[in-house]
């Protein structure tokens, strides 16, 4: 990851953990490889280093299992029952099952949807992931329906984990980007 492209995911995980959505260092992504860049933070004085690198390798499963390889179904098995998934202006959603039933939303909407971990930093019961995303629109996404176009968009989510479940998400996906690649929404910036 270049000098600036640090600099962003620390100012953004900073603010974020100056409005107290998260405490400060995480950011989590998914591939079928190894991320490209891996940061271990120090751990703090009530969690070990390898209870973070645990919550890391949970989050990696999570992405590899649901949305690469195409596994909506399982993606309860990853999460609390109070799960909670932030989207911004997407809302909120509530609860294991509606969580779950989220994410197979998605993947039945892009079916050959892959996503790529460029970066995944852990710190205490929370990961940060930096990812990309990309597919082929083949249903009903956000309201939108099917195009048939290829999609792709960056994010940075923060995990929370308890007792080696996902409590929490925060989604910071490009949703620009989405309503772009859809056909829906183009940007004057976009060329």
């Amino acid at each position: 990851m270049k000098k600036l492209q640090r600099a962003a995911v620390a100012a953004a995980l900073t603010a974020a953990a100056a409005v107290g959505l998260v405490g400060v260092g995480a950011t989590a992504n998914a591939t079928t490889a190894v991320p490209a860049h891996r940061t271990q933070a120090a751990a703090p004085s009530w969690g070990g280093a390898g209870s973070v690198r645990a919550n890391e390798r949970v989050v990696e499963a999570f992405l590899q299992d649901v949305v690469n390889e195409h596994n909506g179904g399982a993606a309860a098995s990853f999460l609390t029952p109070d799960m909670q998934w932030y989207g911004g202006t997407v809302g909120t959603v509530s609860g294991r099952a509606n969580v779950a039933g989220l994410f197979a939303g998605v993947v039945a909407a892009f079916p050959d949807a892959h996503i790529t971990i460029n970066d995944i930093f852990g710190q205490g019961k929370q990961v940060a992931v930096r990812v990309m995303v990309s597919g082929t629109q083949e249903g009903p996404i956000l309201g939108i329906p099917a195009t048939g176009r290829h999609v792709q968009w960056d994010g940075v989510d923060i995990y929370r984990l308890s007792h080696g479940k996902i409590s929490n998400i925060w989604a910071g996906d490009d949703w620009t980007a989405i309503l772009n690649d859809t056909g829906t929404f183009k940007a004057p910036w976009i060329p």
